[in-house]
């Protein structure tokens, strides 16, 4: 080979390992913003996570308030009731 056929070679070689390489800078900026993408998403949805825990937890605290109110209720609305269930508890008790 010449001395030309070689600078020749050696361009083309030069000229496709440049766009091999702006080909690859490519695709690792486009997976870097997918990964930021997913990452964003990935925090919204701990958030939301977090958040409707936190509601869960409110609305089981409510329902329990709202249960010994409940009961508060209906021991005033029956007492003859709460008084003859608190009488089967002590015979039950004596009995053993």
């Amino acid at each position: 080979m010449s001395q030309k056929d070689l600078q020749r070679e050696l361009r083309t070689t030069i000229k496709d390992l440049t766009d091999e390489k702006d080909e690859l800078s490519d695709k690792l900026k486009k997976k870097e913003s997918r990964i930021k993408q997913i990452l964003i998403q990935l925090e919204q949805a701990t958030d939301d996570v977090n958040h409707c825990g936190k509601k869960i937890r409110e609305q089981e605290d409510e329902i329990k308030e709202l249960k010994a109110e409940n009961d508060e209720l209906q021991k005033k609305l029956n007492p003859a009731e709460q008084d003859d269930t608190e009488k089967e508890t002590e015979k039950v008790a004596e009995e053993n």
